[in-house]
């Protein structure tokens, strides 16, 4: 049962829940950059084998499409005109992966599809490969308490977080530097580029990100709000970061325009930091189904 906390003037909260994925690397290949949508496509591809008990239908036509896991988890945006209620934290680092060498990725699920754990665990589990060669097979599951920063072996319980716990959180800092994996920012209408990034940007994306999570998944009471006179943003360093994803549905190659970087905010960090470990999680920006809007704090 989601808890409301009455915190900066405004009561939000929703429940979540996040696990990583080892695989063992089985044949030896160079590990991608972007690694979101090979996984994604997996996903979902074993999951509507796994739970679909109707196929001679399409999901838009299922009487079950409210209900069932695979809609639940993967067609939240298509089906349910909802945020993704799944979102990928990948590791967007390349190197040379040899034969026993151990690959991990998280996935969070949000809201009601938190108590589907069991069924993204069998659709990300087993031997599989991601494409031109590249096999491999999962080894271990954990789930993660973000605020201990613990992760536990998965049996037969996972843990759930709630946002609002976060809000609980201080610190004596007053300078910390932010990592933004590639992200895919849009404001009014406008996908940005690396050099319209600014404390402004950034700060309306990880309100927006939590909000609309918030909505959709748990509660909201008011509107969310940062003081953004109490810390500076510094040292800024962005540079575009294009990719390309292979679209099964378009039946085509597609750029991902994203850009990434990191900078460092100064300040008093109260007020945002329970944001900063919140959005740590669930990402920002689009496309974060794919993995893209990957935050991290140092």
């Amino acid at each position: 049962t989601l808890k409301p906390c009455y915190n900066f003037l405004t009561m939000v909260n929703f429940e979540f829940v996040r696990l990583r994925f080892d695989y063992k690397i089985l044949t030896p290949f160079s590990q991608p950059y972007f690694l979101g949508s090979s996984f994604r496509g997996i996903m979902g591809r074993k999951l509507k084998s796994t739970v679909c008990i109707k196929p001679f239908k399409t999901c838009q036509e299922c009487e079950l499409n409210q209900t069932c896991p695979y809609t639940v988890i993967f067609e939240s945006e298509l089906i349910l005109n909802k945020p993704s209620k799944y979102v990928f934290i990948m590791p967007f680092e390349k190197r040379e992966l040899k034969e026993g060498d151990t690959l991990s990725i998280d996935v969070t699920l949000l809201g009601s599809s938190s108590d589907y754990w069991e069924f993204l665990i069998a659709s990300l589990s087993g031997e599989f490969s991601l494409g031109k060669g590249r096999i491999l097979k999962s080894t271990n599951v954990y789930y993660y308490n973000p605020l201990s920063e613990v992760y536990k072996p998965v049996s037969s319980y996972v843990g759930k977080s709630n946002a609002v716990n976060f809000f609980d959180c201080k610190t004596g800092l007053n300078k910390i530097k932010v990592r933004l994996y590639p992200s895919s920012i849009k404001l009014l209408g406008k996908i940005l580029t690396y050099k319209d990034f600014n404390k402004d940007v950034f700060v309306k994306a990880v309100l927006s990100r939590v909000s609309n999570v918030a909505k959709a998944y748990g509660f909201i009471d008011g509107k969310l709000q940062i003081d953004k006179e109490k810390f500076e943003i510094k040292n800024v360093d962005m540079q575009p970061s294009p990719m390309k994803r292979y679209s099964n549905r378009k039946g085509k190659a597609m750029i991902v325009p994203a850009f990434e970087g990191s900078f460092e905010i100064e300040g008093d960090l109260n007020e945002i930091l329970p944001y900063l470990y919140i959005v740590e999680n669930i990402n920002i920006g689009k496309s974060t189904s794919f993995g893209l809007g990957r935050v991290k704090i140092f």
